[in-house]
């Protein structure tokens, strides 16, 4: 994209590799915002995102803070690294940051990376997952606003990796928000390791996460990770249900019981048509400049950003402080497992404790997979 005379917000890549590149064209495609720099520390990551974006590249982040003005910082990295680079944008001056999921794996670094924002007044969105989604915040707004009637029970089925940065997040944003009481949980691997999968010295791996999670205005959740076919989330109130299939898609449903009424079983649920869109899974075409489509939910993000930055509103956005509470629960729930499943009550006292994601989160994919496999999908990111 050429350099813009219109662009109001400033934005500084972090990691420009195969996600950072879509993310970074979500920015450069909404007109207030344009790439103006970017850091990477692999040369040949660096030399591609230049002659991409048209902009001047750095080895490191903070080099790029020293000579450019950034204010939206996008570091799109492993889990890795991920904490210190959003500390250092924090402490850059940036007005936002938009990093990638899952946060971190400790308690301690997301506590460290929420509160480097809060303190200075710095947006925090975190990871390209449903739940931003148009869809999502709808369906927040009408659950809050009573369209099934008192929120009873929340029912997950998925293993919750990943820090829960997907399913849980959904189950505290459906239960409004509110703070978590005491949880007990379960892994169907071994509670005592750190690692969701065997790697480095974790030789093995606490597997899926699932349990009991009590909120504090009395809802209740049920997460279970046994294969049933789907992984998604139901939302039972007094008077309708709503569900989806797969907590990382597209496809929400609302039932409500007719005229109002009390549901007294699935037989007294009608579907509400037209509320939602269904899955779409050609949304990420390329478009007419040869780039490949960064999905409605980047979209979204970029346009929410700038919203707050621009009317000075919270973010509507998952943030990187609804992705700390995931990942305290998921923690929670596995630390019960450890005590005998025992409850674990909230906030968690020791920060200290850690849940490593799948090593391809952890560690630089091209490191993994060899040179040839990923630079073949950077090379699909824009024809």
């Amino acid at each position: 994209m050429t350099a813009s005379t219109t662009a109001k917000y400033r934005v500084g890549i972090i990691g420009c590799g195969r996600a950072g590149t879509t993310r970074a064209r979500g920015f450069d495609l909404h007109p207030l915002c344009e790439v103006v720099a970017i850091a990477d520390t692999d040369p040949e990551n660096l030399e591609l995102g230049c002659q991409r974006f048209n902009a001047p590249g750095y080895s490191t982040y903070e080099e790029m803070f020293r000579n450019e003005q950034i204010d939206i910082a996008m570091p799109v990295l492993p889990v890795r690294p991920n904490a210190d680079a959003v500390v250092a944008s924090a402490e850059a001056g940036v007005k936002a940051i938009f990093c990638e999921k899952p946060l971190t794996a400790s308690l301690e670094d997301a506590d460290r990376m929420v509160e480097a924002c809060r303190t200075r007044g710095v947006h925090l969105a975190a990871g390209v997952v449903v739940s931003s989604h148009p869809d999502y915040q709808k369906a927040y707004e009408l659950v809050a606003a009573g369209e099934i009637g008192e929120v009873q029970r929340i029912n997950l089925y998925e293993g919750n990796s990943q820090g829960g940065c997907h399913g849980l997040n959904l189950a505290r944003k459906f239960a409004d928000k509110a703070s978590v009481d005491w949880v007990v949980g379960w892994v169907d691997g071994d509670p005592f390791s750190d690692y969701e999968e065997p790697y480095n010295e974790g030789d093995s791996g606490f597997g899926n996460v699932g349990g009991y999670i009590r909120f504090s205005n009395g809802i209740e959740c049920f997460s279970n990770f046994k294969d049933i076919g789907w992984k998604g989330i139901e939302v039972i109130g007094s008077h309708g249900v709503l569900y989806n299939w797969n907590n990382t898609a597209l496809g929400l449903h609302l039932l409500k019981a007719a005229n109002g009424a009390a549901q007294r079983g699935p037989v007294d649920l009608r579907e509400v048509s037209g509320l939602f869109q269904e899955y779409n899974a050609d949304e990420r075409g390329y478009d007419d400049e040869g780039w490949r489509y960064p999905g409605d939910t980047m979209m979204g993000i970029v346009q929410a950003i700038v919203d707050s930055l621009e009317r000075g509103d919270p973010l509507k956005v998952t943030t990187g402080d609804d992705l700390r509470h995931a990942l305290e629960i998921a923690i929670g729930l596995r630390e019960s497992h450890r005590r005998g499943h025992t409850a674990v009550k909230f906030p968690i006292e020791d920060r200290s404790l850690v849940m490593y994601p799948q090593k391809s989160r952890w560690h630089y994919k091209k490191d993994l997979w060899g040179r040839e496999r990923y630079m073949e999908q950077m090379r699909q990111q824009k024809r």
